[in-house]
């Protein structure tokens, strides 16, 4: 298995224009381990998130990937080479709201595809790592099918197969589910406990607080771009202390059971 890693965030800044996305995030995200980042909408969640693998550039701060500063050659420096920032993003997957799959393209092409782009794979051994990805997931019935022919669900197991095709050290997922009707929710989630159970590092921007209750190993509460508490699920989730966090939950459990 492929060796998890660890990400460290140190006073991260993110500003668009002239709003303050993301104010002073210190977060330690331990290897092999389960960070849910959680809070309402327009907290900075998905900005943090795309902030570890510079797909958003932070203004001031430092994220480090197994000790190794990501984005810039030095902190407040110049950017990193872009040769450099594709190794780093080569060992970090990344799933998002949208599936992204290619329509003209079968499941088991669409996960073989970055493999044999990226990774330089010749084609048969790349539909062989696709294979057995799709496997993984649930889906070694449905390795021909089109984009078409499956469900939201389904193609969202497709699109967690063709990172974890990639052996990532880091899965980061933002708002996997929320595109998806409720009863294909838990199919997605399921896999997702599977990768947690196999000691994936993941990170997970979501509103699945039954999800972060029963699989994370910490729990991340932002609001107005701050973080405003870091805890095991079994604190934050059921006795918090802060206000803002308090208010968020009870909101949420007028709508939903956690």
């Amino acid at each position: 298995m492929v060796e998890a890693s660890s990400v460290e965030i140190r006073k991260v800044n993110k500003y668009y224009g002239q709003f303050h996305a993301l104010k002073d995030i210190d977060l330690t995200i331990p290897p092999g381990k389960v960070t849910c980042l959680i809070g309402p909408s327009g907290s900075g969640k998905s900005s943090l998130l795309r902030c570890i693998n510079f797909l958003e550039e932070y203004d001031s701060g430092e994220v480090l990937i197994d000790g190794q500063l990501i984005g810039y050659e030095t902190p407040g420096g110049r950017r990193m080479a872009p040769r450099r920032l594709r190794q780093m993003r080569s060992t970090i997957g990344m799933v998002f709201q949208q599936f992204n799959l290619w329509p003209h393209m079968t499941a088991q092409e669409n996960v073989a595809e970055g493999l044999i782009r990226v990774r330089g794979m010749r084609k048969p051994q790349a539909m062989e790592r696709a294979a057995e990805a799709l496997t993984r997931v649930g889906l070694a019935d449905r390795m021909g099918n089109h984009p078409s022919r499956l469900s939201g669900g389904q193609q969202q197991r497709v699109a967690i197969a063709r990172a974890v095709a990639m052996d990532p050290r880091l899965m980061l997922f933002d708002e996997p589910t929320s595109a998806l009707d409720p009863e294909l929710v838990g199919e997605v989630l399921n896999v997702m406990k599977a990768l947690a159970a196999g000691g994936m590092t993941m990170v997970v921007v979501t509103h699945e607080m039954g999800f972060a209750a029963h699989v994370a190993d910490q729990v991340a509460f932002l609001e107005a771009g701050e973080l405003v508490g870091v805890d095991v699920p079994s604190r934050i989730l059921r006795e918090p202390e802060d206000p803002r966090i308090q208010s968020f939950l009870r909101t949420y459990r007028e709508r939903n059971v956690i």
